[in-house]
């Protein structure tokens, strides 16, 4: 599993807080994808982290 985040992000920062291995907030409010394949034990919070998200910003690419 892969994500993405759209541009369209707020930076609210629930993805971080709910899934820090895979989301970081930048200090200008971006968040950054820290890895380039999602480990499988964290597949299901970042399908949470996809689902919390109130932009709609984060796409997750199977």
């Amino acid at each position: 599993m892969r994500v993405i985040v759209k541009d369209i992000c707020e930076g609210c920062g629930l993805c971080e807080a709910n899934v820090p291995e895979v989301f970081r907030m930048e200090g200008d409010g971006t968040v950054l994808v820290m890895v380039d394949t999602v480990p499988e034990r964290l597949e299901q919070d970042v399908r949470d982290a996809v689902d919390d998200c109130p932009t709609e910003s984060i796409e997750v690419v199977d």
